[in-house]
């Protein structure tokens, strides 16, 4: 027989106490694992469904939409024409 280092049984112990580590790292792993893929996951498809459905809106509300934008952008430029028209209002324009 060869000599041996350690008892039998001590080598048992350190075996299965070895063991039951691994498994309780690997399930820690794990748990972080899926909740991470998780995460992941769920961030994915709320991105796309995000972008996907962003723009989506029936015909008439597209057509306010730019209605009033178009009104908006208006309204400042006849805003700005009028101030640069007075003919003193305290705020210097360059001419082109």
């Amino acid at each position: 027989m060869y000599p041996t280092l350690v008892e039998p049984t001590i080598h048992s112990i350190l075996q299965h106490e070895l063991k039951q580590s691994r498994e309780i790292k690997f399930k820690r792993n794990s748990l972080w694992v899926n909740v991470w893929l998780a995460v992941f996951l769920f961030s994915c498809v709320g991105l796309f469904l995000w972008v996907h459905y962003k723009g989506k809106q029936d015909l008439p509300a597209q057509i306010k939409r730019d209605r009033e934008r178009r009104e908006y952008i208006f309204t400042k430029l006849n805003y700005y024409r009028r101030i640069k028209e007075q003919e003193y209002s305290g705020i210097p324009f360059l001419s082109n």
